[in-house]
């Protein structure tokens, strides 16, 4: 039998003792404001710039976290330091956002996405939860406005096929978008953030699910094409993963009511997102090795990426968070069974031992493949958000389970 409280206990300890000293301590750049995007093993500074994705997702973690658990000062510091260093240099005075910033703030690419906007926008979002402060809220409502106007020419573009070449679209996208219309939802009025959502949950339904298969693609044409090429084919697992616990947070804000934590009308969303969860955990699932594989083939077709096999701490606990979550909603039994394995191989080969931390990547024997826990690409976002609302949601799980329609335990 599972032991839901002893379980989030471990996920508690997991956060507060190894991974949020880790950043507290090391990734801070006390000198020029912001944050270090690279850092060794042993939270050594490795020299490069700052990925503005990343400025903004660790001062988002950890104003997420002084909100939602237990309001520790260092933790608010800690996310001002980031979110004022971004206010200064991630964006120019017409709100228009960069993507790689040198050490000392000054602008190196700009952005051509929306998700560097996207997590701006969460991180002013949190910080104006956090302190009150209003000139948070302006900043993340006026990008948000100005994100809206970009992405509905640029969706009107694709569209009509402007330039006559292949339009591709990246499940990256309305993902980061559906995750900062829930950041935002105060800060909106209710019809405005029903009619965003909405757009941008069936965006992802209609166009990035496979209707056939019912299989969530990494990659579309406008409309949602197949494209039958590795990448057309390709899932993203983590991506995936995180994509579902998204969907599952917007079904239980959207359907809530006074009697009940899910309305009807959303529960066949979370049993098909629940459903993309399981049968992933199949199909990534390294039987040899352990631990879940980056990427899968929607036709089983040989994976010609030479990284498909790598094991990534993010991915594991995306798809631990995702899970917890579908079974908190939906009961489905088998979440449990796929969350024991995957939470044992995890907490088994990611904590580092010797130093705070976890480590980013292993290998199939479940060595570091790098010296170093941060990258310009993976930061702290996953380990923080998901190892802190899996801890919340066994708890939950803890309180329900004796009751009558509440969960049965398996194990």
């Amino acid at each position: 039998m599972l032991d839901f409280q002893k379980l989030s206990a471990t996920y508690q300890q997991a956060l507060l003792r190894q991974v949020v000293p880790f950043w507290l301590k090391h990734s801070r750049d006390e000198q020029f404001g912001g944050y270090f995007d690279l850092l060794s093993a042993t939270g050594d500074v490795i020299e490069g710039d700052k990925s503005v994705i990343q400025q903004a997702q660790q001062a988002w973690s950890f104003a997420w976290l002084y909100n939602t658990l237990d309001g520790q000062s260092t933790w608010l510091e800690h996310a001002r330091h980031g979110a004022t260093f971004l206010s200064q240099f991630a964006h120019t005075d017409t709100l228009s956002c960069y993507a790689q910033l040198d050490r000392l703030g000054r602008p190196v690419t700009p952005a051509t996405e929306i998700i560097t906007d996207c997590s701006v926008i969460m991180a002013y979002a949190q910080l104006h939860r956090a302190t009150g402060d209003d000139e948070w809220a302006m900043l993340a409502k006026q990008l948000f406005t100005d994100l809206q106007e970009r992405r509905n020419a640029v969706r009107t573009e694709q569209a009509v096929g402007l330039g006559g070449f292949r339009q591709i679209q990246h499940l990256s996208e309305p993902v980061a978008l559906l995750k900062t219309l829930l950041e935002i939802q105060a800060l909106l009025d209710e019809e405005t953030w029903k009619q965003a959502t909405d757009s941008v949950v069936q965006e992802l339904l209609n166009e990035f699910v496979d209707r056939r298969t019912d299989v969530l693609r990494e990659f579309v044409l406008p409309e949602g094409s197949f494209i039958n090429t590795p990448e057309g084919r390709r899932i993203n697992v983590g991506l995936t993963f995180q994509t579902a616990s998204y969907l599952l947070d917007f079904s239980a804000e959207s359907g809530q009511t006074k009697t009940s934590p899910f309305s009807n009308a959303n529960r066949k969303l979370a049993t098909q997102v629940t459903s993309w969860c399981l049968r992933l955990c199949e199909q990534a699932w390294d039987e040899m090795a352990g631990g879940l594989n980056q990427y899968v083939d929607i036709k089983q077709q040989p994976l010609l990426f030479p990284d498909w096999q790598q094991k990534w701490a993010w991915v594991q606990v995306e798809a631990l968070a995702a899970l917890v979550k579908s079974y908190f909603y939906t009961r489905q039994p088998d979440c449990l069974k796929w969350f024991k394995r995957i939470h044992d191989y995890t907490f088994h080969n990611f904590p580092d031992a010797k130093q705070s931390g976890w480590h980013l990547v292993i290998d199939q024997h479940g060595q570091p493949l790098l010296s170093a826990k941060s990258l310009t690409s993976v930061g702290c976002f996953s380990l923080i958000r998901c190892l802190a609302e899996t801890a919340q949601l066994l708890t939950k799980c803890e309180q329900v389970k004796s009751k009558p329609t509440g969960i049965r335990t398996l194990y």
